[in-house]
């Protein structure tokens, strides 16, 4: 990678950029992320063992977890990309590995399966995973739960004994044994019988259930907590303080753009808005060509110095969704010119865009 891109995109920088981005503005897509190669794997694991007519939705949220009472799942965000797993171990204090996904994946399939065909209201049910009063209601308020790490009548493929929070988390973490391919579920507990009868009925009742059609009507207007929605940054998602990273980044535009550009204008009316003021982003591309050529003449440096530097204005401005008022725009291409220039210089005179005081 040339030097230019390398200080304006490296991994500090990136981070910092990233915790002070506001999840709604991540775009990100389940497309080309761990979450494309395990939803296939386990859509083959339900055609192995003969579920065919569950399909579940698969969305993107803030955590893993399937809508109560349908079969609407969520992944986690913090697993979409390489650094946001970085930030999330560093700042919460876990890394999901691929395998583990894959068998989260697995575990929301439980939940979807037993919501999709209403399992938690048969008497069977509730009675082998002693179900007490309303099957959702009865759910903990908090991820804390009490359990005994002797007990020899629950599955814990995760060494959590999650299955011990809830009835619904027992047939989640049965079912996840029960599906994952050479799990030798009948060997491994047969010493077990409360655990082998779990199983056996997670077997039976997919035989009896995983042909036919199921008894919910998938609603998308249930999905809870979309990155779409969310206007939180990640830093205050996940709590973090992102000033270890100043010293260290050597690209990071942000507070510049922010004093150049605005936020998004309230309007209602879109039409209106777009009358009056148009995304930096889009002005940024409009100027870029003749900034890149006219710059790297005036000051002396390469194009690929400025053109580089365009490109993270354009990034970010776009990531934190900024705008500029059309009767500004004249001035606005000033600043900017000034602000490229000024840049440029720093980077002619010392090898770096941004100097760091001393």
């Amino acid at each position: 990678m040339r030097r230019t891109r390398e200080l304006l995109f490296q991994t500090d920088t990136r981070k910092l950029e990233l915790l002070h981005t506001p999840i709604n503005q991540l775009d990100l897509k389940i497309k080309g992320t761990i979450f494309d190669q395990v939803i296939p794997a386990v859509q083959k694991d339900l055609v192995r063992v003969g579920i065919t007519k569950l399909e579940p939705v698969f969305y993107i949220s803030t955590g893993y977890g399937c809508i109560a009472g349908s079969p609407i799942i969520s992944f986690g965000f913090y697993d979409c990309d390489p650094l946001l797993k970085d930030l999330n171990e560093e700042f919460r204090g876990w890394r999901y590995s691929d395998v583990e996904v894959l068998n989260l994946l697995r575990h929301e399939i439980g939940h979807a399966f037993c919501y999709a065909y209403k399992l938690y209201r048969t008497p069977e049910f509730r009675e082998l995973f002693e179900v007490q009063g309303n099957f959702f209601n009865s759910y903990p308020v908090s991820d804390k739960y009490d359990y005994n790490p002797w007990s020899r009548n629950y599955v814990n493929p995760s060494g959590d004994h999650y299955a011990q929070k809830h009835p619904d988390e027992d047939f989640a973490e049965t079912f996840c044994v029960w599906l994952t391919p050479r799990s030798g579920w009948r060997r491994k507990y047969k010493a077990r019988p409360i655990v082998q009868k779990k199983l056996e009925y997670v077997d039976s009742i997919v035989k009896k259930l995983g042909k036919e059609p199921p008894l919910v009507e998938t609603k998308m207007s249930w999905m809870y907590e979309r990155v779409e929605d969310i206007r939180m940054t990640v830093a205050q998602f996940m709590h973090a303080k992102p000033s270890r990273y100043y010293h260290r980044a050597s690209g990071y535009v942000d507070p510049d753009l922010k004093v150049m550009f605005r936020a998004e204008p309230r309007i209602p009316n879109r039409r209106a808005m777009f009358r009056d003021y148009m995304r930096a982003e889009a002005f940024l591309r409009e100027h870029k060509q003749s900034l890149v050529a006219r710059i790297s003449y005036w000051v002396g440096v390469d194009t690929t110095c400025v053109y580089d530097l365009m490109d993270k204005c354009i990034h970010r401005s776009k990531s934190l969704n900024l705008w500029l008022e059309r009767a500004q725009y004249d001035r606005k291409l000033v600043e900017l010119t000034s602000y490229v220039t000024a840049l440029c210089v720093s980077y002619r005179e010392s090898g770096l865009y941004m100097p760091k005081e001393k």
